[in-house]
């Protein structure tokens, strides 16, 4: 995987700071691998205590699958959109999948998609940038952004790239990686 150079220069705030922005970047759907869709639906005894009642049939969760070559197995498919929020949106939980996996004992992340663990990193073409489709959100707002982005999300990072070879935009042979990226100052 390639790294867009902007990765070493983007900033973001210290942390997310939900009090804030209200969980905006959780308002819609969001594409996920197939394969997210299989663990999800495996798992939802984890997280269906903590549905909103309008989003509590299983029918709802999930839309169209497109081809992707983003996504691992090749193919996504959408969460919907319901109520105005992702169908795995909670405003008093915050993402139901990550707090069903910490709920029980497991790491927060489990269930919870890659696009939406590494928000606001995303994969487009096989590169690793920062999505600038969401300009109006807190987070992204330039007087927010605070922090190298590498720092601000190194957990995340090293959570999703521990086993992919990063490689640097002039480097085809020799992969960094993500522990070890070069971080700005």
């Amino acid at each position: 995987m390639k790294i867009d150079p902007l990765i070493f220069s983007a900033k973001f705030p210290d942390r997310c700071q939900l009090d804030l922005c209200r969980s905006r970047c959780c308002r819609w759907g969001v594409w996920v691998d197939v394969e997210e869709k299989k663990t999800i639906l495996a798992q939802q005894d984890l997280f269906t205590p903590y549905l909103r009642p309008e989003a509590e049939d299983p029918e709802t969760w999930f839309g169209k699958i497109e081809a992707d070559r983003d996504c691992p197995s090749g193919l996504a498919v959408e969460t919907q959109e319901v109520a105005g929020a992702c169908v795995f949106y909670h405003p008093d939980h915050g993402c139901i999948l990550q707090k069903g996996a910490t709920e029980a004992g497991l790491h927060e992340w489990t269930i919870k998609p890659r696009f939406c663990v590494m928000f606001p990193l995303v994969v487009s073409g096989g590169e690793l940038t920062v999505d600038d489709d969401m300009k109006s959100l807190w987070c992204m707002k330039a007087r927010n952004r605070t922090r190298p982005i590498l720092d601000a999300l190194r957990k995340e990072v090293e959570f999703l790239f521990a086993e992919v070879p990063l490689r640097g935009p002039n480097d085809e042979q020799e992969p960094l990686p993500a522990v070890k990226a070069t971080r700005s100052r």
